[in-house]
């Protein structure tokens, strides 16, 4: 971030809380929107390491491992199934926000 902008910021009274927040934050979004999607998608696809190392103790049991339960071990195939479809469709709409912000820095950068 350019030093002349938090200089002037600063100048003109701006506090360090207001600074963050209108200069700094928006700058940052893009980064945090990427480490959201990819944060999401970490956590979908984790199940392997949670079913190997742990089985889902000590804390580790993440949402598909959760479905893993219901359906194999609770026998409970409706609550499973409805669980994935809402994984699906929340990683959808995690996926197109995330793809759709990106698209939007390329487009500024150009």
């Amino acid at each position: 971030m350019p030093t002349d902008q938090l200089e002037a910021a600063r100048v003109d009274g701006a506090s360090a809380w207001s600074t963050f927040r209108e200069l700094t934050l928006p700058h940052l979004r893009p980064y945090i929107e990427l480490s959201g999607l990819l944060g999401a998608i970490y956590v979908v696809q984790n199940f392997d390491a949670v079913f190997t190392i742990t089985s889902g103790g000590l804390g580790t049991a993440n949402l598909p491992y959760f479905i893993y339960q219901t359906f194999y071990q609770a026998h409970d195939y409706g609550q499973a199934s409805a669980a994935g479809v809402i994984v699906v469709l929340g990683t959808i709409i995690i996926a197109t926000a995330a793809l759709r912000t990106v698209l939007s820095l390329f487009k500024e950068e150009n």
